[in-house]
């Protein structure tokens, strides 16, 4: 199975969800894999805010 990001025009979006279910395909919004995302993550951080903006910048540095 390969996923793919998909952007279409608004108007369009039920013509590929009834094609997608017609050929047995999965879809779903972007905006529902960011919300079970983040409703997945703890609510509370294991860092500091000094930690996590170290961890950015070492991620921008590693750019």
């Amino acid at each position: 199975m390969e996923e793919l990001v998909l952007s279409i025009p608004t108007q369009d979006a039920a013509l590929i969800e009834t094609l997608a279910q017609r050929m047995g395909w999965t879809m779903r919004r972007r905006q529902t894999s960011v919300e079970r995302f983040i409703n997945s993550c703890q609510s509370t951080s294991q860092m500091t805010d000094e930690e996590i903006q170290a961890e950015i910048n070492a991620y921008r540095n590693g750019l």
